[in-house]
């Protein structure tokens, strides 16, 4: 039995690996990193011993594996997670700069030909 259930966006983040690049420069990306933020605080929940669950959806893609893959591996119940076959995770590109903010740029929902 779930203790707590989340639902929402979950998509991949891939950052710069230096601080204060704005996106408009060509430059480094690591990732993805497993993110949204239902995802990161539903894996968050299992990962501190809770039972929990999310809904939500990813694209039948390498990052959906990605982001599926992390949330079984901490215990995170993804029965209610549907793979779509006509659409792509999404991706989050983001910068961090040395004050603390970040700019990010977010693909959603890419429909396939």
């Amino acid at each position: 039995m779930v203790d707590v259930w989340t639902m929402g966006e979950m998509i991949v983040e891939i950052m710069r690996v230096e601080n204060d690049v704005p996106l408009y420069q060509p430059g480094i990306f690591k990732g993805p990193f497993p993110s949204g933020a239902p995802a990161i605080f539903i894996d968050t929940v299992a990962r501190i011993g809770h039972q929990a669950g999310i809904i939500g959806s990813v694209g039948k893609d390498d990052f959906g594996k990605n982001l599926l893959d992390r949330m079984k591996k901490d215990g995170v119940n993804v029965s209610q997670v549907f793979e779509s076959k006509d659409c792509s995770t999404g991706v989050a590109f983001v910068t961090y700069y040395s004050e603390g903010s970040r700019n990010l740029f977010t693909i959603w929902e890419i429909r396939r030909r």
